[in-house]
């Protein structure tokens, strides 16, 4: 009996042997030297009472500087149901694990735990937390080698020329208080120089969709970030920040925000609208890329290594 029992024992040690081996997911690849340079980020947030009601909104684009090491800088431009075109600049530490999880601890701007998943050999990022007034964020990043090329070689007004689409989401509001979601889709043209055209038309829940015709000015830094300052046929006032993380002649793409305050901020994605003949459905059939096919003029700064859906 006592035989019989302790080779149950010792069978039972046995299998459970291989779960106790078993490694954690993610391998071991990475390190806080995986996140290195500079990032475009876009990172939304929203507050939200216990009852279900939005109490406040947070949409904003801009850049993540990593030191290789533990320290991070994270420079916005954000929007809010109070106001828009706001300029706030997070820093603190960060860490990534081998398994390419990570977490960064803003200290200083603010106060953050924002949860890091490192993919693409560190060229992209997504993340999400929480800070100590009751926002929830999410959001992702994507290095910029356009920043990362000799002094005098980073972006300008001329980065962004042609017409770009643009599709984002987030809420209609009603003064401050967020009164529904919101989504826009439609075209940018920028003319290389200082001059911006934006047709977008834009959706919300129980209204038919609405076309905006926007015009004004922009100007491009250096670092890759954007401004426009626009008006409608009325004088309506609408801002557009944007960070670049892509200025290739054949997929130029950033982060955007479009907002007004007191109606409406979206935020989503733009990229360049290359030719297209009629006859480029058919080429790609054959396995070219358009990129490829197409003659396009080549755009300062170089191409993207991480790319955003």
């Amino acid at each position: 009996m006592n035989r019989s029992i302790a080779s149950v024992f010792f069978m039972s040690i046995l299998l459970a042997a291989p779960l106790l081996a078993q490694t954690t997911i993610g391998g071991g690849a990475c390190s806080s030297a995986t996140l290195d340079g500079v990032y475009d980020v876009a990172i939304t947030s929203r507050q939200v009472s216990s009852s279900g009601t939005f109490t406040g909104v947070f949409q904003s684009t801009g850049l993540a500087t990593f030191d290789g090491l533990s320290a991070v800088t994270i420079s916005l431009t954000s929007n809010t149901g109070q106001v828009v075109g706001t300029a706030l600049t997070w820093s603190g530490s960060y860490s990534v694990q081998a398994d390419c999880a990570g977490v960064i601890n803003v200290t200083s701007g603010g106060s953050a735990t924002l949860n890091v998943a490192v993919y693409n050999q560190g060229n992209d990022f997504l993340l999400s937390g929480s800070d100590a007034a009751n926002y929830i964020y999410s959001g992702s990043g994507v290095t910029q080698p356009a920043t990362a090329t000799p002094a005098g070689a980073g972006c300008s007004a001329s980065t962004f020329s042609g017409v770009y689409t643009f599709n984002g989401t987030g809420f209609a509001l009603t003064g401050t208080a967020v009164s529904g979601a919101e989504n826009g889709s439609g075209l940018l043209q920028f003319d290389g120089v200082s001059k911006v055209t934006v047709n977008v038309s834009m959706s919300a829940l129980g209204a038919a969709p609405s076309a905006l015709t926007l015009t004004g000015t922009y100007s491009i830094s250096s670092n890759c970030l954007g401004l426009a300052t626009l008006t409608d046929v009325s004088g309506n006032s609408y801002e557009m920040n944007f960070s670049i993380y892509n200025t290739s002649a054949a997929n130029g793409a950033a982060s955007l925000g479009l907002a007004q305050v007191s109606k409406f901020l979206v935020t989503g994605n733009a990229h360049f609208v290359y030719t297209q003949p009629a006859g480029s459905a058919a080429v790609r059939g054959l396995g070219d890329s358009p990129a490829l096919v197409m003659v396009a003029k080549p755009k300062s700064g170089s191409a993207d290594q991480g790319g955003r859906a």
